[in-house]
């Protein structure tokens, strides 16, 4: 049996540039993009205090769903729980 590897990577410095240009950009905007609406939606619909509990629930959801998914040394998981910690303050609309 013979296996054979495609060395996709361009640059020897950065091993994951194109994992971090195609894939891991991309996920943290649309999680962003996600939470920034549906946090303000949430809050207005459930109140502050179920809103607590559910962004707690979320953080928490979306952590372990990164460290499941992202590349962990590529600094995706802390990137993602920093855009979350920033996306479900709800906005003063």
């Amino acid at each position: 049996m013979f296996v054979f590897v495609v060395n996709l990577c361009s640059d020897p410095e950065d091993k994951l540039k194109i994992y971090r240009e195609n894939f891991e950009k991309a996920y943290i905007e649309a999680t962003e993009a996600f939470y920034q609406v549906k946090a303000t939606q949430y809050l207005q619909e459930n109140g502050v205090q179920n809103y607590m509990k559910y962004a707690f629930a979320k953080l928490r959801e979306e952590e372990l769903r990164a460290k499941k998914y992202l590349e962990p040394t590529s600094g995706s998981i802390q990137a993602v729980s920093f855009v979350l910690n920033l996306s479900l303050q709800p906005t003063n609309n």
